[in-house]
């Protein structure tokens, strides 16, 4: 299904702020320029699937960013799954559940996961919009 040219403002909105979504939360890749906390404790394969997750996680939002940026609006329900998906990771990491570190957060890094928050809220309401469910 696609959306009609003035329909689709929030859908491409949507989009776009997905897109910016998932290049904010690339930045926090362990041992980059903001994410400096040591994993180590975790174990090799714990941490590898947790990676794992977190490209399935990308790798679907870049998807259902261009889809919605196209119009499709069948790929606004994905982009919600993948909002949530953010939402429950940024949830686990600030409330220290997982992944647990014997590092504090970075203030940088806090700082992002609450934005991202903020935005991944915001993307899937815009596509809530787009599926005229509010």
């Amino acid at each position: 299904m696609t959306a009609s040219s003035d329909s689709n403002r929030p859908a491409l909105v949507a989009g776009w702020l997905l897109l910016a979504l998932v290049a904010s939360f690339a930045t926090l890749v362990p041992g980059g320029p903001v994410e400096t906390r040591d994993f180590s404790g975790l174990g090799g394969l714990i941490f590898s699937g947790f990676n794992v997750f977190l490209v399935a996680l990308g790798v679907t939002a870049l998807a259902a960013a261009i889809g919605l940026i196209k119009g499709r609006l069948a790929f606004a329900w994905v982009a919600i799954g993948v909002c949530w998906g953010y939402v429950f990771v940024v949830l686990l990491d600030l409330g220290a559940v997982f992944p647990r570190s014997p590092d504090p957060i970075p203030l940088p890094l806090g700082l992002i996961e609450i934005l991202d928050f903020i935005l991944a809220f915001y993307v899937a309401a815009l596509c809530h919009r787009a599926l005229r469910h509010i």
